[in-house]
């Protein structure tokens, strides 16, 4: 059976701009459209978006609610309607590199029914590598690097913002990097691959003393703390920089180190609880 919008909201108690909302931000549904344009939900849709509801008005945040009930349900479909995330990823690098912004939003709505953390792993990410190189080559200038990485950032941070990180009810992860890395992208994205598995996260940003993120870990005692390197070290200095951490973090919190920087070799022979992410999926082995 087929639901308008209003019927939808009526079954599940949650109002129409709410329901809009959340297919934007979450992908949480794709209802398909009349020929007017009207929303059509189906009954497997009204029973995710009561689910939902439901966690939510036991106390659930809106982020955690979403991951629990998605760990319960088939994976969503690889793909989107409309345009491939790679046409799409391009045509946002293209506006974005001619200072088009209303454009790059456009592009950046044809994915938006992507997860969260599919955002980050196939547009977002790729497409700050794909500027980075173009800079780094001198095919573009540093202007529009910065806006690119500007608008980049800003996804990133929204995304974070709608997944309420900070609230959730699972383990805490502080996120920081130490003061000689400035670079926040992946640091970013780890948050936002966290927070969409119900961890609590503490975003501090990038470039803090390793003195003042062993305050916070002291005081909060959380169960994972996650730096990225992106300025490249040798093995020797990679040894040095884990077992300095290791002796700033509390025993009971675990480490792990991902980012560009690490060295090829990052065997950390005697250094208990810290892990090496070259991957997002070396990450879920950490957590």
């Amino acid at each position: 059976m087929s639901y308008r919008i209003k019927r939808v909201a009526h079954l599940t108690g949650i109002n129409p701009a709410t329901l809009r909302a959340w297919e934007r931000r979450y992908g949480l549904v794709a209802p398909d459209r009349t020929d007017s344009g009207y929303r059509l939900y189906t009954d497997e849709d009204v029973a995710m978006l009561s689910r939902i509801k439901a966690l939510v008005d036991e106390g659930l945040t809106i982020g955690e609610a979403i991951t629990r009930v998605r760990r319960g349900s088939e994976p969503l479909p690889r793909d989107v309607d409309g345009p491939s995330v790679r046409d799409a990823r391009a045509r946002m690098q293209e506006c974005l590199l001619a200072f088009d912004r209303r454009g790059a939003l456009m592009a950046y709505e044809t994915v938006s029914l992507l997860p969260p953390d599919r955002r980050v792993e196939e547009v977002l990410l790729p497409l700050a590598e794909e500027v980075g190189d173009l800079w780094g080559s001198h095919e573009i200038g540093i202007a529009e690097e910065h806006f690119a990485s500007a608008f980049i950032r800003e996804k990133l941070v929204g995304l974070i913002e709608d997944l309420d990180t900070g609230a959730a009810r699972g383990p805490e992860c502080v996120c920081a990097t130490m003061e000689s890395e400035r670079h926040e992208f992946g640091l970013l994205a780890t948050t936002i691959y966290l927070a969409t598995r119900g961890w609590r996260v503490l975003y501090l940003g990038s470039g803090l003393p390793m003195a003042e993120v062993s305050r916070v870990l002291h005081r909060r005692k959380p169960a994972l703390l996650c730096t990225s390197l992106v300025n490249r070290m040798s093995t020797a200095e990679f040894r040095k920089f884990a077992r300095d951490l290791r002796d700033a973090t509390p025993s009971e919190t675990e480490i792990v180190i991902g980012g560009a920087g690490l060295p090829d070799s990052t065997d950390v022979p005697g250094i208990d609880g810290i892990h090496i992410a070259r991957e997002f999926t070396d990450l879920t082995r950490a957590m």
